[in-house]
This record gives C-alpha cells, structure tokens and sequence, in this order.
C-alpha cells in the first residue's frame, strides 16, 4: 500500500459454504430503514464452491431530507484445478443513491431540531433536491495460488477497481439563508451579462477513477523459516472536473470571469511499483524474526485543462522513491503468553493539491518511523493484550494559504515539519461462565505537532469500549456494550492577519458516550425444511445521546462573528432499533 504506517488492514470477502443453500434476509426498522437480500451458496461443485449475494437498501435517514437506496451484488468461485492449485473468482458492484448533507450550524440545531440534515424550501441552497449523488464503484480480480514444489508456492492476482461520485449540489448545502444565493451569467470574452441575485448557485461534478494492477507473491519454506518475495503494479486511471450551475434554472450551466462555466477539469494518472521481500526467520524454538525490506516508487503525470484555483492549464509531472525496511520480532514467553515488537518505515507522496497553483511547490513525501510493542495473555477462562506505539512523522503533510500574484490566496499542500502519534492500549476478555463473558478495552492517544502543544486535528485522547456479552450457541445471544470517545479538535491550523497559515487549535469536540444492545436467538432447525433462523433485536445508541460529535468544516459565506464562515457540526444519530432475520433453505 502507498501509506502502510507499519502494517497492512485487509478485508476478505465469505468463503462459500460447503452445502448448498438459499439464505434470503431482511431487515426493517428506525427512519423508515427497510433493506433485503438473498445469499445463494452452491456447496462443492465441479466448478467450484460458488457464493451469490444480492441486496438492496432504502431508508430516509436519521437527518431531514437525506434519504438513500443501495444496491450490492458479490460473486466468489472457488475452483481446485489440481491438488496444490485453487482458483478464486471475485466480482463485486456497489451502487448508491443520496441527497448529501454539509452538516449544520448551532444555529441551525437550535432552530430546526437535532436531526437536521437539509431543507425542503427549493428558493434556498439547503433543499434536499439540489444535492442528489450517485456513487458506483467495483472490484474485481482473479486469483491463482498454485503449490509449485514440494517447498515454493506462487500466488498472482490480477485486479481491476473502479469508483464513481456523480453529483449535483448548491454551493452550500448548509445555508438557509437567501441572501447568500445569487448567480452571475459572463459571455466568452468575459464580459458581465445579467444578474439573478435569488437564484440558486450550484456545481455538477464528476470524479472517477480506474485502477488495474496485479500482485505477484512467491513463499519458499526453508529449514530456517519462509522466505517471501513479491511485488506490487498498480495503474491508477483518475478523471474530475466540475462546472457551474444555476439550479433554479433547471440547472444551466454559468460562465465564469474566464468565459467557462468549468471550475476545473482534470486527468491524473498514477504509477504505482513496490517489490518487496521478507524472511520468517525462526532462529530457536518459539521466536520469530520478521526482517523485511520495500522499494517504492510513485510517478503522478497530472494534465489540467482548467487547473483547480488558477483556472488555467497545467500538465506536469512528479515522481518518488523510497526505501522501506522493517523488523518484526513475536516470542513466545510461556505457554499462552507471547510478546512481541515492530520497527517499520513508512511513506506517502504528496497529494494532487500540491499541484493545484499557479506554481508547483518542491513538496517533500511524508516519511514516518514506526514503534510498536506489545504482550498478549491468553488462558482458558481469560485473555488480555497490551499495546504501545510511537510513529515518528517527518515532512508532514498540511494544508497552508499561499499569495499567488494575480489569483490572490490559494490553497496548498506544504510540509509542516513534524508530527508525533502515540498511544497505550489495553484489552480483554473474561468468560464468567455459562456463555457470560466481560469485554473492554481502552486506549489513550495523543497526537502533537512537533515543537508545539498543537494536537493534529480530528484524533480523539481516549478511545474505550466495555460490555457484557451472552452466547451459549444453541438458543439465545445478547449484548450490552458501551462506548466512550474522548475530546478532540476540528482544525489545527488558521489563518494569522498576515493571511498565513499557523498551528492553533480551533473547535473543540467535547467526548461523548453511547451504549448499543442486541438480543437473538439461534435456531438451527425450525419447521423441517429451515435451518440457521436467525431474528435479531438491534438498539444503536440505546439512551438516546445526540451530542455533537465531529466538526464539519465551514459555510461558505462569512457571517456575523464568522469571517471564515460559520462552523458546522454533525451530531450523533438519535436512538435506533432494528429488527433483523436470517434464514437459510433447506
């Protein structure tokens, strides 16, 4: 991956089953929230063991005006074409339709109610029918794992992944106020032609991407340990632009100052390579040694024929290299006790923005050290883990304002110096007995600006979780579990009377608490011809809490005491409760 920090989080999509079965499911509760699917599963087959699932999602949303539908297809074929050699087959197609929301103002919160998302009035910016978007997305690859020799097994994947964000919106989806519409109509040379000041300003935008790429891995079993040898390719295909609108004119597209009513209008192609090569060393019974070593390199060819903020054409190019090597050490201490620890180094190359001014800044890619260690205890009635880390940033990547002649203050990306993450974490489990167990875990983490008492925005200090769990695996399953998020801040820069960017902390989010409950029952055999029925009670934020809980960004407009704009928050969603059920057949 192109920012690992260490480590690499992987999702892998169900195995099929190993018998056939039709499972359709359902579920239907709070915001008029209805969503059903059937899982089809082929059981082992002389194609393979095949797995089918189809689902579709519709709700209102717990926030005024932001309604959705969802459709969600996945196809697996797992195929043997020999004793050592499987076949996998994965497609996966995501489609999804909402009205987005911008978040609101305290104002607004106080004045709409706790659940307000967007307006229904269509002569302000905040209806609900400016705002519909369209995000479609797929991946899908094929696999082959083959068991060469007695002691080296091949790997290659071969993928393709593509996402989709097709959207109309206002310029500000949070203002309620129409004195902030107005749309101003230019002809091709530049020159002013009329101005509607209650019409309604709005964008249509369209950014997408295509990746192809192919994982090759090669894992050789020796005396000493196994060795792994492999490399990543990836080819990253990206394609935005957006143009302006008058939305209470059906959505006719304005010309700019510029004679264009296009804001910007991008390509962007990325070439991604990473070889790699790590050795599973186990130099004495119960230890081993992970030393490993990556080789990136990260070419972004970037053409504009309108470049984001200048408004003019830009084609350039950047490309980055590094070196990224890790150690890895795992002892086991004692029988269900081990330990263990990681050195590793990360990178990540500037982001588009750097290239989105006038002139192109020399922005360095971000490198980080990583240190973690760690112990884990695990005995028959109780398990418990401790964690601690320590990430090193250099050349970290912010957001600053720059003056540019003639285009005024811009938006960029320029390196801040530092930046130091750290964090202890503990967790645990204790099974009381008769399907009864007792859950926790707790971490606190800080996250400062090197030099500076500044904390990086948006990284909560204490992050905790406890509860109750129940489940004997043959009737009914419960759970209470509770969960606590500590303070954070919004931004951690602004804007001094020089018009430069400094590190300050700005909108303090105060912790908040929510308990979720769930209750079911399994039955394995129900009625003759059912097996595995599964109804299920689900209760998310079970005492009602509605605090606010994240910063938003700003609206658009300055206002009385805003001169930036003012803040805009999201809270959390109200009391919900869900009512689920599974079945599979025959």
């Amino acid at each position: 991956g192109n920012a690992p920090f260490g480590g690499t989080i992987g999702f892998e999509p169900r195995t099929p089953a190993n018998r056939f079965g039709v499972t359709p499911y359902g579920t239907y509760g709070s915001f008029n929230t209805r969503a059903g699917g059937v899982e089809v599963d082929s059981g082992k087959t002389r194609f393979g063991s095949m797995v089918l699932d189809l689902q579709h999602e519709e709700t209102d949303g717990y926030l005024t005006g932001s309604g959705e539908r969802r459709n969600n297809l996945l196809f697996k074929d797992v195929a043997r074409l020999g004793e050592n050699t499987t076949l996998t087959v994965l497609t996966t197609y995501n489609w999804e339709n909402q009205n987005t929301t911008q978040g609101a103002t305290l104002a607004q919160y106080r004045k709409y109610g706790k659940d307000y998302g967007l307006c229904f009035n269509a002569t302000l910016q905040c209806y609900a029918g400016y705002q519909p978007s369209t995000y479609t997305s797929d991946f899908d690859y094929v696999d082959i794992k083959s068991k060469v020799l007695p002691w080296l097994t091949v790997e290659n994947r071969l993928y393709t992944n593509g996402f989709e964000h097709d959207y109309t919106e206002s310029i500000d989806a949070s203002s309620d106020d129409p004195g902030a519409n107005g749309v101003t109509f230019y002809s091709a040379s530049g020159k002013k032609l009329a101005t509607y000041k209650s019409d309604v300003p709005g964008k249509y935008a369209d950014a997408k991407f295509r990746d192809y790429g192919d994982t090759l891995t090669f894992k050789a079993h020796t005396s000493q340990g196994d060795v792994l040898l492999g490399a990543w390719a990836d080819l990253q295909d990206d394609r935005r632009y957006t143009y302006a609108l008058d939305l209470t004119k059906g959505g006719i597209m304005v010309p700019g100052k510029n004679g264009s009513a296009y804001s910007y209008d991008i390509s962007d192609f990325n070439t991604t390579v990473q070889p790699y090569l790590e050795f599973d060393w186990k130099p004495f019974k119960n230890t081993i040694i992970k030393p490993g070593i990556k080789y990136s390199y990260f070419r972004r060819d970037y053409d504009a024929a309108v470049n984001k903020s200048t408004k003019v054409p830009l084609n350039a190019t950047q490309k980055f290299t590094s070196w990224q090597p890790s150690i890895s050490a795992n002892q086991i201490i004692l029988p269900g006790w081990s330990a263990y620890a990681q050195i590793a180094r990360g990178f990540l190359a500037p982001p588009m923005s750097v290239f989105q001014t006038q002139n192109v800044g020399n922005v360095s890619p971000e490198t980080t050290l990583n240190y973690q260690l760690g112990t884990v205890v695990q005995q028959k009635r109780w398990t418990v883990s401790f964690d601690a880390y320590y990430i090193n940033f250099s050349n970290f990547i912010a957001s600053a304002q720059i003056k540019v002649p003639g285009f005024g203050t811009q938006s960029t990306s320029v390196n801040s110096g530092g930046a130091i993450y750290k964090g202890l974490e503990v967790e645990g489990q204790y099974a009381i007995g008769h399907g009864v167990s007792l859950y926790g875990n707790y971490s606190v983490n800080d996250a400062q600006y090197k030099h500076s008492s500044v904390r990086v925005a948006a990284t909560p200090n204490v992050l905790a979780s406890f509860g109750v769990l129940y489940d004997d695996n043959k009737g009914p399953y419960a759970s209470l579990i509770g969960k606590f998020v500590g303070n954070h801040y919004g931004l951690d820069s602004t804007t001094n009377s020089s018009g430069n960017t400094v590190f300050a902390n700005q909108y303090r989010i105060g912790s908040t608490t929510t308990a979720d409950l769930a209750l079911g029952w399994h039955f394995k055999k129900l009625g003759g011809f059912m097996r595995d029925v599964t109804p299920s009670l689900k209760i998310s934020n079970l005492f009602n809490n509605r605090a606010i809980s994240d910063f938003a960004g700003n609206q658009s407009a300055a206002s009385a005491g805003y001169p930036d704009g003012a803040p805009l928050y999201w809270r959390l969603a109200g009391r919900s409760v869900f009512f689920n059920l599974t079945v599979t057949l025959p």
